[in-house]
């Protein structure tokens, strides 16, 4: 940074010591338990900016950079607990009450970190930018046990594209047991709005445009139904009025082998999985963005 760019972000010393004051008051009054080597950073910058304040130095903008740190990571702590309670749902994952063979979840400090090392800067913008960033912790498993966790919330059976979704696992060799884990955040916003046109220009032209490029993908039947079985709980079901378009789990394009594109919406008294034709259907497209990366 230029010296003309550090004294124009120069912080008068009162408001620096406010700032401060700030940052150690979240910091003592959260009880999210942070990693060590985020506490450690936060420890450093905090001692930094003292020492700075008591010689009379001038304090930047530059000195609080480990606060965002600090900030992304309570974020990502308040939502674990509620992403975790989420999964015991026709026990999907209960650590109390394990399934033989699966592959235990990452813990919080696992989560913390995987985000804040493998999500790149464009990747975090995408998801600044999501109007309700909802935390996912999802097992890597078939869509039956998903189905079951959302059967679970809704008290109703499954209606929606087993026999494809089936078919999509075989290909991605994806088994009933857990063999792994991925954490991201999606779209959690109860409706979005659409675009109008043929959805297989629509399709193209999304899969082309800036949140693609910068790492969002659209979110997988998997993970639309982890997000609808919270909804539900919350009392607010996504899409009661619109649909969102999803992608198979396993599969790398939106288009199946039958030519056709899964959606997922509130229809009635519980959740609805259909499809469209991509090359004939006219509609008002919604694209549930998500970020994942696996741990």
């Amino acid at each position: 940074m230029s010296a003309a760019k550090e004294i124009s972000q120069e912080i008068q010393p009162n408001m620096a010591a406010d700032r401060l004051a700030g940052v150690e008051k979240m910091l003592n009054g959260e009880k999210v338990k942070l990693p060590d080597d985020v506490l450690a950073n936060a420890v450093r910058g905090i001692k930094n900016i003292k020492e700075k304040l008591e010689k009379r130095l001038p304090v930047h903008e530059s000195d609080f950079d480990f606060w965002e740190e600090v900030k992304e990571a309570v974020k990502i702590g308040l939502g674990y607990n509620e992403a975790m309670e989420n999964l015991k749902g026709g026990n999907l994952y209960n650590p109390e009450n394990p399934v033989k063979g699966d592959k235990k979840a990452p813990t919080l400090e696992e989560v913390i970190n995987t985000l804040q090392s493998k999500l790149t800067m464009e990747q975090k913008e995408v998801i600044a930018q999501m109007k309700n960033p909802v935390l996912l912790v999802k097992p890597i498993t078939a869509w039956k046990r998903f189905a079951e966790n959302l059967n679970s919330a809704t008290k109703i059976g499954y209606n929606g594209r087993g026999s494809e979704w089936t078919e999509n696992e075989k290909e991605a060799k994806i088994t009933d047991k857990i063999t792994g884990w991925e954490i991201g955040f999606a779209e959690g916003e109860q409706e979005l709005e659409g675009k109008p046109g043929i959805l297989g220009d629509l399709i193209t032209e999304w899969q082309n445009g800036l949140q693609s490029k910068k790492g969002a993908k659209l979110v997988t039947n998997n993970e639309y139904m982890l997000l609808m079985a919270r909804s539900i709980k919350k009392g607010t079901p996504i899409d009661k009025t619109n649909r969102s378009i999803l992608k198979g789990e396993g599969r790398d394009n939106l288009i199946g082998k039958d030519r056709r594109v899964s959606y997922g919406r509130w229809a009635g008294d519980g959740p609805y999985f259909a499809d469209y034709s991509p090359v004939s259907h006219f509609v008002n497209a919604r694209f549930r963005v998500a970020v994942m990366v696996k741990i």
